[in-house]
């Protein structure tokens, strides 16, 4: 008999019992891993849509607000420079605004009478278009164009008597750099009487 052969030598020694069980438990803590890293890239994918959605829409608020105050300075035939408008000044008001006039149903160049229409102007959207009645910014007091935004900032008079006194309501649109991205602001304008 060949003794040789009776004794076996084993690199690695056989452990009772051992299975493999430790990779199963790894595979397990991986795959917990990947998805709580998935997890943290969709939020945080979540949270800069957020933050440029927050900053579109401010910066549709300030294009409404510099409409607005384009609004004000075309009640007071101003232009962006405070030099007053004339019918004569190229880039101005052919008509100037005083009290009702040139104001009706229609809203020719943006000025509105509301007591001839039965919903109110600023929620009829046709009048928003650039062909529609809304004046864009700039058009009558020379400001240039804002940048950045998708399309240019529109506004609309609306005309109130109070006595010897004229109210006037803008309603200003801005737009984002999105088209979609917008927002309606109102401001009363009181006019001393002339």
């Amino acid at each position: 008999m060949n003794s040789f052969h009776r004794f076996r030598f084993d690199m690695q020694p056989r452990m009772p019992g051992q299975r493999g069980i430790s990779l199963v438990i790894v595979m397990i803590f991986l795959v917990i891993l990947s998805a709580l890293g998935i997890t943290a890239m969709q939020s945080s994918t979540f949270s800069s849509r957020i933050a440029r959605n927050e900053s579109d829409r401010n910066l549709a608020f300030q294009a409404a607000e510099a409409a607005l105050r384009d609004a004000e300075l075309d009640i007071k035939n101003l232009r962006v420079d405070k030099s007053l408008c004339t019918p004569t000044t190229a880039g101005c008001r052919t008509e100037l605004i005083n009290r009702g006039d040139g104001f009706d149903a229609t809203c020719p160049l943006g000025r509105c009478d509301s007591s001839a229409i039965a919903t109110p102007v600023w929620e009829d959207a046709a009048k928003w278009t650039t062909t529609g009645a809304s004046v864009a910014y700039g058009t009558y007091t020379g400001a240039a164009a804002l940048p950045v935004v998708a399309q240019q900032p529109r506004y609309l008079l609306e005309y109130f008597p109070l006595g010897d006194s004229t109210v006037y309501r803008i309603t200003a649109v801005g737009f984002g750099a999105n088209t979609s991205t917008q927002i309606m602001l109102q401001s009363a304008v009181k006019a001393l009487p002339l």
